[in-house]
């Protein structure tokens, strides 16, 4: 970081924050996007066929189908489980940022426990919840154009991300809300509060389609410690 610029100082600086958790954004790579897009196209256009999830997921939506993780090609499993691996190692550091260089050498292991569709249709809504795992996970494949929302304050079709760590009322907030773009992609620890709200669409019949996915994680280096337990025990 360079600041002071009338003293001439050339300063570095580390920004310490382990008081709280985050949501990392980031884009899939245009061939990631292109592959979920068919696989979740042929999953929606033969739902009758298909494995409904709803019954396991929290949203007030119809069609919410299983993506069966074995279907995915080895390309798409090592993105996401490298997608994890760098918010687990980013999360590790930020809580205990004296021990980069461990948690930067550590080999964290990925194992994703759940897949789903969630095809949101008109005034289709999703109620604050959290999810059962380690990691969570959102990406946008399809948004419809939207109506305007009736009051200005809100954002249909958007996602809201709520958290208890902010007291600070001026340099926190203890929500975040966002109107989600095609290519969007998001991961954030399982007990994240989120939200997704409903919309309009002009004729009635746009479909607001995104891909999630839980996942367990643990580390190489406890995964050696259970077994020695185990083998010593």
């Amino acid at each position: 970081m360079s600041d002071n610029t009338e003293g001439g100082f050339e300063m570095q600086a580390e920004f310490l924050q382990p008081w709280s958790t985050f949501v990392m954004k980031t884009k899939l790579p245009p061939q990631i996007l292109e592959k979920m897009i068919k696989i979740s196209d042929e999953i929606v256009e033969n739902k009758e066929s298909v494995t409904r999830w709803g019954h396991e997921l929290a949203g007030q939506i119809d069609d919410e189908f299983l993506i069966e993780p074995k279907i995915l090609e080895r390309e798409l499993m090592a993105f996401f489980s490298n997608m994890c691996r760098t918010y687990i190692v980013q999360a590790y550091c930020q809580n205990s940022p004296f021990k980069k260089e461990e948690y930067l050498k550590e080999k964290w292991i990925i194992e994703m426990t759940s897949m789903w569709i969630v095809s949101q249709k008109d005034n289709e809504y999703n109620p604050i919840h959290v999810h059962d795992a380690h990691l969570s996970s959102v990406m946008y494949l399809k948004i419809p154009e939207y109506l305007p929302a009736r009051k200005s304050h809100n954002e249909d079709g958007a996602i809201v991300f709520t958290n208890n760590s902010s007291i600070d009322k001026i340099w926190g907030v203890p929500s975040i809300t966002i109107l989600p773009e095609v290519g969007d992609f998001y991961i954030f620890p399982a007990t994240q509060v989120h939200q997704v709200y409903p919309f309009r669409t002009p004729d009635g019949k746009g479909e607001r389609r995104s891909v999630s996915f839980n996942v367990l994680y643990s580390s190489e280096t406890e995964q050696t410690r259970i077994t020695q337990e185990k083998s010593n025990g």
